[in-house]
């Protein structure tokens, strides 16, 4: 079989654990140091204060570094499940600062009126107090903005730099496959058995089936260590193998297109829609009186690969690989899963559409 690979992790779950936020020791720490630094900036600290009101503010500060630390980690993690996307982080840059920039506001006008109206010092005016509030808060906010999207951006360039890791593992053991698989003796001695038998029945026939297993192979070649490729140009690879296929099942073999005229636009996985091809063919009953049809057709936002259900009895064995490692790619490349679909008359794959996007 093209493209299959062998039982993997569960990358996702990884992934989940990777980039989870772990923030802990940040609050621990940081939150105590704020609170050292707003002790120390205060005159009256300086100049020695009344103890009680000294651990009075000290608490107090405590209650305004947490409700700003925690409010600003909400509004972080809320804008980042909003927009998740390396490519809205304009967006959610904007939308964050200006929700931000509204806590502040409000945050201000909440502790300067605390502040004038029960005053634990010198009593200023409620502008003063306020222009002053508004300055340690831009500080304290610049601050923990910092140090979240240094780790938000730290934590998607060790995400990326994995996702690129698994992705050339993927592509590792797909080419292995392809080797292990496709240019072995297995499918060349079918190749072969078929031609022996059509040479001396039909010279020009046997030129033409030389050919698609040529056009077979160069493709393999030129293609294996892609990543996405055009639909059209796997749909011509994909008429190569079902030509030489039909050399062996003849009619018994019906493969039907529903596609659009236009596909310039779709893009596939390579050997996808082969790998699937393929599976039908080998787990499936292919004869005159149970001929097999699949079905490759446009449905929405999917590429779906249909055939009648009339599983072998005996001889072969599913071990899923295959279509494990297509669902793998898709999800690695564009976050999209693949559907997979069986009832007692029908197998079906539904592969999502790949446009430049998705993967850029």
């Amino acid at each position: 079989m093209l493209g299959t690979a062998g039982k993997e992790p569960d990358y996702h779950m990884i992934a989940a654990k990777k980039n989870g936020l772990n923030d802990k020791w940040a609050r621990i720490i940081g939150i105590p140091v704020i609170v050292i630094l707003l002790l120390l900036t205060r005159d009256s600290a300086i100049k020695g204060e009344n103890y009680k009101i000294l651990i009075f503010n000290i608490a107090k500060d405590f209650v305004y570094v947490i409700s700003y630390w925690e409010c600003s980690r909400f509004i972080f993690l809320y804008m980042r499940n909003k927009f998740p996307h390396l490519k809205e982080t304009a967006k959610r840059i904007a939308i964050q600062s200006l929700a931000i920039s509204l806590f502040i506001l409000f945050a201000t006008c909440v502790i300067a009126s605390i502040n004038y109206y029960y005053p634990t010092g010198e009593k200023e005016d409620f502008l003063s107090e306020f222009y002053d509030i508004l300055e340690k808060s831009l500080v304290l906010l610049g601050i923990i903005t910092v140090l979240y999207e240094c780790a938000y951006f730290f934590g998607r360039w060790e995400h990326s730099l994995y996702e690129s890791e698994r992705l050339k593992k993927e592509n590792l053991i797909s080419q292995l496959e392809l080797l292990k698989n496709q240019i072995s003796p297995h499918f060349l001695f079918n190749s072969l058995n078929a031609l022996i038998t059509l040479v001396p029945e039909d010279p020009k026939l046997s030129v033409l089936f030389i050919q698609r297993l040529s056009n077979v192979y160069r493709h393999v070649l030129n293609y294996n260590e892609r990543n996405v490729i055009d639909l059209e140009t796997e749909l011509k690879f994909l008429d190569d193998y079902i030509f030489l296929n039909k050399m062996r099942f003849g009619e018994n073999l019906n493969v039907i297109y529903q596609l659009p005229e236009n596909l310039a636009q779709i893009k596939v996985i390579p050997f996808t829609l082969q790998i699937l091809v393929e599976n039908a063919i080998k787990h499936n009953i292919v004869s005159g009186k149970k001929p097999l049809v699949i079905t490759i057709s446009k449905t929405g936002s999917f590429i779906v690969v249909k055939n009648n259900l009339q599983i072998k009895t005996s001889g072969v064995e599913s071990t899923n690989t295959g279509l494990q490692n297509i669902t793998n790619r898709y999800e690695l490349l564009t976050n999209k899963k693949v559907e997979v679909v069986a009832d007692s008359a029908s197998f079906s794959v539904s592969l999502p559409l790949i446009y430049d996007s998705d993967y850029l």
